[in-house]
């Protein structure tokens, strides 16, 4: 095939300079897009420390409360344990006292005492 009498015919001089410009036209829209992306990351990132923040406070009122809910049961559980030792104490001395007492009547009726 022959090329068209009319074609334009451009030198290596106007080729390199159309590139150039090219070239420069794609790294200046990859600059663009690049410091819109890093305002978008920015964007994510307050939203995700806001969200964080957040939740940080829910999570502290969250253990505050079960700190309550622990020293409450901790408190009744004491409560519990001081009642059943003090019962214990109790169911103790009388048995005692009836050893003693039954040893006593086992001792009284022997004639030892």
């Amino acid at each position: 095939m022959k090329a068209a009498k009319n074609e334009l015919r451009m030198n290596n001089p106007e080729r390199i300079a159309i590139l150039e410009t090219t070239i420069l036209n794609i790294n200046a829209t990859l600059l663009d897009l690049r410091q819109d992306m890093k305002r978008g990351f920015d964007r994510v990132d307050t939203k995700f420390d806001a969200l964080e923040k957040k939740m940080d406070n829910k999570l502290d009122v969250l253990e505050n409360k079960m700190d309550s809910k622990f020293d409450a049961l901790e408190t009744k559980v004491d409560s519990k344990f001081d009642t059943l030792q003090n019962r214990l104490w109790s169911n103790f001395l009388w048995l005692m006292g009836m050893i003693i007492g039954l040893a006593e009547l086992i001792a009284h009726t022997q004639h030892w005492i």
